[in-house]
C-alpha cells in the first residue's frame, strides 16, 4: 500500500536513516570485538579514536553531512536534475501595455 501523504512518508524514511544509524554504530561499537584478526582489531582502533569526546562529535557531524548528501543523490536520481537552459528557450517580447509600437530590434 502507498503512502500517499509526502510528510508522512519523508518521516518514515528519516526514522529509518536514523534507525539504521543507531543499529550500526550501537554494532560497531559492541561488536567489534568479536571481529577475528587483522580487521577486528582496525575496527578497534577506529572505535577508539571515534569515541573520543571531539571525534564522536565530529564524526557525527561528518556522518551527518554525508547522509544528507546521500538523500539528496536519491531524491535529485529520482526526481531529475532541476537545471533548466534559459539560453534555449526562444526569444519572445510581451506587447506595450498601451498599444504603441515594441521599440526597434538592434541586433
Amino acid at each position: 500500500m502507498p503512502i500517499k501523504d509526502e510528510r508522512v512518508k519523508q518521516g518514515l524514511i528519516a526514522a529509518t536513516v536514523l534507525t539504521t544509524l543507531t543499529c550500526g554504530v550501537v554494532a560497531l561499537l559492541l561488536g567489534w570485538r568479536l571481529v577475528p584478526g587483522l580487521l577486528g582489531e582496525w575496527l578497534g582502533t577506529i572505535v577508539g579514536i571515534l569515541s573520543t569526546p571531539f571525534f564522536l562529535q565530529a564524526s557525527f557531524v561528518v556522518l551527518g553531512v554525508l547522509v544528507i548528501m546521500v538523500v539528496n543523490a536519491v531524491h535529485r536520481h529520482r526526481d531529475g536534475d532541476e537545471f533548466v537552459a534559459l539560453a534555449d528557450l526562444p526569444e519572445r517580447q510581451a506587447p506595450p501595455a498601451n498599444g504603441a509600437k515594441p521599440p526597434p530590434n538592434h541586433d
